[in-house]
């Protein structure tokens, strides 16, 4: 039996709960066990991803390095 990956965002007051599961496969095969699968993007912004593992991880940091950039040229520069 085929499950995927599993995300779940809860709502709560106040806040945002995102969790998912670990493993990464390849059709039977278990590739990583730890694999990360909520991406931090920027203060309060993150990413959930199933799939391409590697295109995932590379995308949030893409974004996640051009938001660090626009928000220095844009805000105080020691913000982060």
């Amino acid at each position: 039996m085929k499950t995927g990956t599993t995300i779940v965002g809860m709502v709560c007051a106040g806040s945002v709960i995102l969790a998912s599961d670990t493993r990464a496969t390849n059709d039977a095969l278990i590739a990583d066990k730890n694999c990360e699968k909520v991406h931090y993007i920027a203060p309060n912004v993150y990413c959930c991803g199933a799939g391409t593992a590697a295109d995932t991880q590379y995308a949030t940091e893409l974004i996640s390095s051009k938001l660090t950039l626009l928000r220095l040229s844009m805000f105080d520069r020691n913000v982060m």
